[in-house]
């Protein structure tokens, strides 16, 4: 199958790995002395497999000195490990601590124009670099790999695709032209990553020289510290200053010195030296990979995840469809129109997701963060499905606007996109507006290769409190997102997306008893001078109106649809209890909101009133709902219904003594 594998190259100082990573994880590795070269070697190996790589990653060692000027590599590499020669000890500049018992990068580059004269307009860049530009023709580097060196362009995250295979790549290389290639990192981050070590975990990196450390956090005395970046994770650590010569207790006391200098914590090894049991056994470590630790790494780093497009960067975009995405280990971009939003976002690392039930927090970062008017075939070129939480009156304007994008994208392949919106029926509304000024290819291209799915959102999300970040999303301990599986076109799992079928019924469901008692609640609530949500629900008349009313749905559901009774009634009480949580401090406002669409004729409140009057069945409570969001500020409704008695009974309720 073409376009499945991935490669990671690892050139060391002794020794180069090569590594083919499978979509199913597993790996097969090649291995010569680095002397012999890189590039013959590789294409031998390679062979007919070159044709079948979709992705490149290179790691070196370092910090060396690699020039590149007008096209051609200028002057030699100057390794890490020669002596610096005098007058050429240089600072490091940056966020990164760093030890001066090291050559850094700008003294390495000292010593590259003691050689060579000054740099000019010369780009310096790292062994990785080199490999990778002969491969695109692109001069790409990474701050991280760059330590102790600051300068201006062609910088990018580790984990960014520079550029595409050329076809003088592919000859000297054996690698498919159009394979994409990434920035990537030098073979001590690498190898965390081929650890796999998460954040408060000690790693060993046990191969000529060792490295130990922590992976996150914050600096140490006397520790080398590197800040994250992109997807790498901060470092704090230590180099031993030990060899490969160095006999074996000597080598243990150097890493359990570095060692003590953290709390006791879980240590993971890995490397040429992992390879030996007893030493592992010795050091009381976890061994995660051999010595293909910093191969494997990059090669992860470069192996390209799904990725979702979200637009709308509210908080149900943020604070569920993101997080659950997260944890599925998917990348994700927000799209929202929003300029202040957008903003916000490209600003801050990242935002906080916090849990009302059992007060954790969990923070997420977007791959991108893109305004809608930003160029949207890019955003949509490289993406596995798209999902919207905008808002229901949204949907139709952002349909015409994606249409000619999204074509472009589905002449690529199939791909879905997922509505968590409270609209009734968002899938027909989006498709009819995707439509109605499409070409016949374009019409013939979204019906054959575009699934488009409607999904339930029951978790609830809601603003910060003062002491919070701006931008962190309060939420329910809530974990599902049913979704009409039968409207999907491509195959993904995500935990907690519930693919279902005869979906139509369950969204009137949920419509018609969620938001239901939802819309009783606040409108009524509302009336009665209450500012929160669970207030509200927590009034004992309140919440008998806002049941009554749930089960007039209720019943109209179970004569229209054949739903359980018991089940139902079990519905609106889970329902009302949402609402009367009072962790969950949402305001009214938020909930009343956009009166008029949700007083439309197959929304929350006259769609069940129709359904009970379709099916000769009271629904008195209900309209005593329409009534109260008819005196909401701005709110109207197309038709004409009686409610004379439904306004006796709310002017009833509201001239209660307590109020």
């Amino acid at each position: 199958m073409p376009g499945t594998l991935t490669l990671g190259i690892d050139v060391g100082t002794s020794a180069t790995k090569v590594l083919l990573l499978n979509p199913d994880s597993s790996w097969e590795m090649h291995v010569w002395p680095s002397s012999e070269g890189l590039w013959e070697n590789l294409r031998d190996w390679l062979g007919p497999r070159g044709q079948r790589i979709h992705r490149v990653g290179i790691t070196t060692h370092g910090p060396s000195a690699v020039v590149i000027r007008n096209g051609e590599l200028c002057g030699r590499v100057i390794p890490w490990h020669e002596p610096l020669p005098n007058g050429c000890e240089k600072p490091v500049l940056g966020e990164h601590i760093l030890p001066a018992t090291r050559a850094w990068v700008p003294a390495r580059l000292a010593q590259w124009e003691l050689e060579n004269g000054p740099m000019d307009d010369g780009v310096a860049v790292q062994l990785k670099d080199l490999y990778n530009w002969q491969l695109t023709g692109i001069i790409a580097r990474d701050s991280r790999s760059m330590r102790g060196y600051v300068g201006d362009g062609h910088f990018h995250l580790p984990q960014d695709v520079i550029g595409k295979v050329s076809e003088q790549g592919e000859e000297i290389s054996g690698i498919t032209r159009g394979a994409e290639v990434i920035c990537g990192c030098y073979d001590l981050t690498a190898g965390v990553i081929g650890l796999d070590v998460g954040e408060g975990v000690l790693f060993n990196l046990a191969n000529t020289s060792e490295h130990v450390g922590l992976v996150g956090g914050s600096p140490r005395e006397e520790m080398s510290w590197l800040p994250s970046i992109g997807r790498l994770p901060a470092l704090c650590y230590n180099a031993t200053s030990t060899n490969s010569e160095t006999n074996m207790d000597d080598r243990m006391q150097a890493v359990e010195e570095i060692r003590n200098k953290f709390q006791p914590s879980e240590m993971w090894i890995g490397g040429g030296w992992a390879m030996d049991s007893q030493l592992v056994e010795t050091r009381g470590a976890i061994r995660k990979a051999g010595q293909e630790v910093s191969a494997l790494g990059v090669a992860k780093l470069a192996r390209r995840k799904p990725l979702a497009v979200i637009f709308g960067a509210g908080k149900v975009g943020r604070g569920f469809l993101a997080q659950l995405l997260h944890r599925a280990g998917w990348d994700f971009s927000l799209v929202d129109s929003h300029a202040e939003t957008v903003n916000a976002l490209r600003q801050n690392d990242g935002w906080d997701v916090y849990n009302l039930a059992n007060e954790s927090n969990e923070r997420l970062r977007a791959t991108n963060v893109w305004h809608i008017d930003d160029n949207l075939d890019e955003i949509l070129t490289g993406a596995d499905l798209m999902l919207t939480a905008m808002g229901a009156n949204h949907l139709k304007h952002w349909a015409h606007q994606i249409r000619k994008p999204l074509c472009d994208r589905l002449r690529i392949g199939e791909i879905d996109v997922i509505l968590a919106e409270n609209h009734p029926r968002p899938a027909a509304e989006v498709r009819e507006a995707l439509l109605e000024s499409a070409d016949n290819e374009e019409k013939q291209l979204i019906e054959t290769r575009l699934g488009i799915a409607q999904a339930q959102v029951l978790r609830s999300c809601i603003e910060p409190t003062e002491k919070q970040h701006p931008l962190t999303v309060q939420i329910q301990d809530h974990w599902t997102l049913p979704l009409d599986g039968e409207a999907l076109r491509t195959e993904f799992s995500i935990p907690g997306f519930e693919k279902k079928r005869e979906f139509e019924r369950e969204l009137t469901r949920k419509l018609f008893t969620y938001n239901c008692v939802n819309a009783m609640v606040c409108y009524i609530g509302h009336l009665s001078g209450y500012e929160w949500l669970s207030d509200a629900a927590n009034d004992p008349e309140i919440a008998e109106l806002a049941l009554q009313a749930g089960r007039e749905s209720s019943a109209a559901l179970v004569a229209a649809y054949g739903f359980d009774a018991k089940e139902q009634e079990m519905w609106c009480e889970r329902a009302l209890a949402k609402y009367q949580d009072k962790e969950i401090k949402d305001p009214i406002e938020r909930n009343a909101r956009d009166p008029v669409r949700k007083l439309g004729r197959t929304e929350r409140l006259l769609g069940p009133i129709h359904l009970c009057i379709e099916h000769n069945l009271p629904h008195d409570t209900l309209m005593i709902g329409v009534v109260a969001a008819l005196r909401y500020p701005d709110a109207k409704m197309e038709e004409t219904l009686p409610t004379g008695e439904a306004e006796a009974r709310l002017e009833s309720l509201l001239a209660r003594e307590s109020l």
